[in-house]
């Protein structure tokens, strides 16, 4: 799969799980190198994936504010942070809250599900 195609999927599947709105190209412009990883990272993406699929069963998981392609990636870069350990949960979840207040369930539902 070409790193272009993996980078608007995983877009994709950001905007899935977050419930936020898909935007075009997102992720896919980025020169980030944070950004390369998490989208390169095969067990990340594959976890990313199975995170998706459970918010979409989520009735009561509302969609996190997250509306640049700026916000996105820093998201994603925390996410896969805390995935990897370089982050604590804690931490995560704390950087979230503050940036996107009123989503403690949201939070706490993607904190429950990181290894």
């Amino acid at each position: 799969m070409n790193i272009r195609f993996k980078k608007v999927s995983l877009a994709v599947a950001t905007a899935l799980a977050l419930g936020m709105p898909l935007m075009h190209g997102c992720a896919a412009s980025s020169s980030d190198s944070r950004v390369e990883a998490a989208v390169e990272d095969k067990p990340f993406y594959d976890w990313f994936n199975k995170l998706t699929s459970q918010v979409e069963a989520d009735p009561k998981y509302k969609r996190i504010p997250i509306d640049t392609e700026a916000q996105q990636n820093e998201f994603l870069v925390w996410l896969h942070d805390a995935y990897r350990h370089r982050i604590s949960k804690q931490e995560f979840a704390s950087r979230v809250n503050a940036q996107y207040p009123n989503h403690d369930y949201e939070t706490s539902f993607i904190v429950s599900r990181l290894p």
